[in-house]
C-alpha cells in the first residue's frame, strides 16, 4: 500500500489550512471505503497526505428545517440515511435508492459524502492500468471490455461511468450541497456538483470540489404535495454491486396530470444523466397505464454506446417504463 501521513482535524478551518498546505498530495478521509482501495492499489490520484474528517463533531446529522425540509451532514453514514424514520416519512424514495447502495457491511462504513464523490469503478483504472485517469494517454475502457463499467452516452478522456446512487436520487429531489473552502462556503445543486468528468486541479474528476474544500452538507427542500417518486436499479448480484443501469423518477402531480418531471439515470454514462427530452414529454401528460410506452420513445436519443454495452440503453429505458408503471398503479 502506498505510504501515507495522516492528520486529524478538529474543525473544518483546520482540515481546510491543511488541504491548502499539502494543495493536491492530500485528500479527505471520512468512511475511506472507496479511498483505501485507491491507495491500495498505488492509484496516480491517491493521496500522500490523508486528512480525517470523522472527529469533526457537527458534520454527522439528519435534521429537520423549519421550512420542513431536511439537512444531512456529509459524514452521516449510508445506513443511517437508510434507516431514517423521518427521511422515509418525507421522501420514501431516498431511502429506497440508499437500501440499494453496496452492502449492509459498506452501508454502515460509507458517508454520503464519499459517495456522491466517489472515484469511477472501472477496472482498468482499480487494475492501474496507464490510463487517462491514472496518468496515462488512452481510455482503456473505449477500446476493450466495456460491458459493464463505462459509459453508453459518450465521453471524452474517459468512458468510465459515474457509480453513485445517492446522486441520481438527490437530483430527482432537487437537493442542494454546501461546500466549505478558504474562501467560506459556497452553495449548488447536487446536478452542478458532479457534472461528469472536467480537470479540475490538474486531475480528471466527476466533480467540481477542488483540493482544499471540503463537502459539508446536502440540503433537500420540503416536499411537495402530490409529489411521487420511484428509484429502479438493475445489477448483476443483489449486494454491493454497482448499477448496470438505474432510473429515479420524480412527478408532481395535479390529479393525475404531470405538471413536472424529474428523470435521472445512473451507472450509463460519466455523470448522473438527467434527460430532459423525457421531462418535457411528460409535462401535461395524463399519468396512466400506456403513459410508459410513450415516453421510451423520447428517451436517451443520444445514446452513443460502444462495442459491448448496448444493453445498457435497454436496461434504462426498462427502468423508466417500470418506474412510469409503477407510480401510474400507486
Amino acid at each position: 500500500m502506498k505510504k501515507i501521513s495522516v492528520y486529524r482535524p478538529t474543525s473544518i478551518e483546520e482540515a481546510i489550512q491543511i488541504l491548502s498546505l499539502h494543495g493536491t498530495d492530500a485528500g479527505v478521509y471520512a468512511g475511506g471505503t472507496d479511498l483505501l482501495i485507491r491507495l491500495k492499489n498505488r492509484l496516480k490520484q491517491a493521496p500522500t497526505f490523508l486528512v480525517d474528517i470523522k472527529k469533526i463533531g457537527n458534520l454527522r446529522y439528519i435534521k429537520e428545517t423549519p421550512q420542513g425540509g431536511v439537512q444531512i451532514g456529509a459524514l452521516t453514514k449510508l445506513a443511517e440515511i437508510a434507516e431514517s424514520d423521518v427521511l422515509a416519512k418525507k421522501y420514501p424514495m431516498l431511502v429506497q435508492a440508499f437500501k440499494m447502495i453496496s452492502s449492509p457491511e459498506l452501508r454502515n462504513a460509507s458517508t454520503l459524502g464519499g459517495d456522491l464523490l466517489q472515484e469511477v469503478w472501472c477496472q482498468y483504472l482499480r487494475g492501474a492500468y496507464s490510463c487517462w485517469r491514472n496518468g496515462g494517454y488512452i481510455c482503456y475502457g473505449a477500446i476493450g471490455d466495456n460491458s459493464y463499467y463505462h459509459s453508453a452516452m459518450g465521453g471524452r478522456l474517459c468512458y468510465a461511468v459515474y457509480p453513485g446512487d445517492a446522486a441520481p436520487a438527490l437530483i430527482t429531489l432537487d437537493a442542494t450541497v454546501k461546500i466549505a473552502g478558504p474562501s467560506g462556503i459556497k452553495e449548488m445543486s447536487v446536478e452542478q456538483l458532479v457534472p461528469g468528468d472536467m480537470m479540475v486541479d490538474g486531475r480528471i474528476q466527476s466533480h467540481v470540489v477542488r483540493f482544499n474544500e471540503i463537502l459539508t452538507e446536502v440540503v433537500i427542500p420540503p416536499p411537495n404535495a402530490g409529489f411521487r417518486a420511484s428509484f429502479e436499479k438493475l445489477r448483476p448480484r443483489g449486494v454491493w454491486d454497482f448499477a448496470m443501469a438505474s432510473a429515479a423518477l420524480g412527478l408532481q402531480l395535479r390529479d393525475r396530470t404531470i405538471e413536472d418531471a424529474r428523470v435521472v439515470f445512473g451507472g450509463i454514462a460519466g455523470k448522473p444523466y438527467r434527460e430532459r427530452a423525457v421531462e418535457a414529454f411528460l409535462k401535461e401528460k395524463t399519468l396512466s397505464a400506456d403513459l410508459a410506452n410513450q415516453a421510451l420513445a423520447a428517451a436517451l436519443a443520444n445514446a452513443a454506446p460502444l462495442k459491448y454495452n448496448a444493453t445498457k440503453i435497454d436496461m434504462a429505458k426498462g427502468l423508466l417504463a417500470s418506474g412510469l408503471d409503477k407510480l401510474a398503479a400507486s
